[in-house]
């Protein structure tokens, strides 16, 4: 019998969207970290990272772009609430997982690796958020209010800093530019931004003094590291100032500029507040799950090890054993670890290289959208 025009259409269209959809999803694996660690709480994890990189997961809980079986979470960046120029960047760096030996192997990423590759690396983090590619372009999206607040006592950089701020926008899109400055001289020595993206999560920039964007603050100007760092301690706020500053003629009195980033932060606070419903989000304390999943990565246990290779814990003590051991600062109960980077060198298969820290400068910070 033959086949109907129309079947045979509707045939190849199912074939073409299933091909579609399968080209548009990643598979990640969970590999349990330490006593106390859940799937469910690497999911929630996950979930602030794809915050973090301008998803709409923190304000619309239909989304259908996360789904579970045992231990693997399958992402499809068509159903995340990714802006075009997001799901763009992120489609070319899945090509690369997917055809990475490991993905072959196992039909999946290390959720870690994905997060560090992601999240994590300074160059693709820029590209996913659409962080401005130079400090003309960032002030280009935004006025500038004439008033300025002057910080001459920072927990953060080592020499002074002028913030400078955009006026809140109908959409909550706001700007903030710290300029680093030489307190003898008046120098500027680096460029650092905050925006507010419209999902109410903030994006970080760092530029040097010709206004490019670089990897990480230089460490002799600033502790603030990479955009993870900066997120690691703004997490969902606009910082008040933590330490009392000096007035300085020109610029608004120490008193009125803290107030004047209370009241941004009260805004902020307020959107977010409105906007979010997904409860791994709307419980903002629970940003820490983030971070313990990339550090659990980065610093992995033996326990975590044998499940990525697959192979018993007695084998892979063994190979590690003429490795040095060390406890987290932050999380000692994540037992004893190691680098990620002497981990993937003996590792039985090849991994795509991440970058040596998620936070400070790496001398790898790869590229892969180059």
């Amino acid at each position: 019998m033959k086949r109907s025009f129309f079947t045979i259409c509707f045939v190849l269209f199912s074939v073409c969207f299933s091909c579609s959809k399968k080209e548009q999803e990643i598979n990640l694996k969970w590999n349990k970290s330490y006593n106390e660690d859940t799937f469910d709480r690497s999911v929630t994890g996950l979930k602030w990272a794809l915050a973090y990189l301008g998803s709409t997961i923190t304000t619309d809980t239909t989304l259908l772009g996360l789904s579970y079986k045992d231990s693997i979470i399958t992402l499809n960046l068509n159903q995340l609430g990714f802006s075009e120029h997001a799901k763009t960047e992120l489609s070319k760096l899945q090509y690369i997982f997917k055809n990475s030996e490991a993905y072959k192997k196992n039909s999946a990423l290390d959720l870690g690796r994905y997060i560090a590759l992601t999240f994590g690396n300074s160059h693709h983090y820029y590209a996913i958020t659409d962080v401005p590619k130079s400090l003309n372009q960032f002030l280009e999206l935004y006025t500038l209010n004439n008033n300025k607040g002057y910080i001459d006592n920072s927990s953060v950089s080592k020499v002074d800093r002028i913030i400078s701020f955009s006026n809140i926008s109908d959409s909550n899109s706001q700007g903030f530019l710290s300029a680093e400055i030489d307190s003898i001289s008046n120098d500027t020595l680096e460029y650092e931004t905050v925006e507010i993206m419209p999902n109410g999560q903030l994006k970080f920039g760092i530029y040097d003094i010709d206004g490019a964007l670089k990897e990480a603050g230089n460490s002799k100007i600033t502790k603030a590291g990479k955009p993870a760092k900066c997120i690691w301690c703004h997490e969902v706020v606009i910082q008040p100032l933590f330490r009392k500053q000096q007035n300085h003629e020109g610029y608004l009195s120490y008193i009125k500029f803290n107030d004047t980033l209370k009241y941004f932060n009260r805004e902020l606070q307020d959107f977010q507040d409105k906007q979010w419903n997904d409860p791994s989000i709307t419980n903002k304390k629970l940003h820490t799950e983030l971070e313990l999943l990339y550090i659990a990565f980065m610093e992995p246990n033996a326990e975590r090890i044998s499940k990525e290779w697959n192979l018993p814990l007695a084998d892979v003590k063994k190979k590690l054993a003429h490795l040095e051991t060390h406890t987290h600062h932050e999380f000692p109960f994540l037992g004893n670890l190691y680098r990620r980077k002497d981990i993937d060198a003996l590792a039985p298969i090849k991994y795509i290289e991440v970058p040596g820290s998620i936070r400070e400068q790496s001398s790898n910070e790869v590229n892969l959208l180059n």
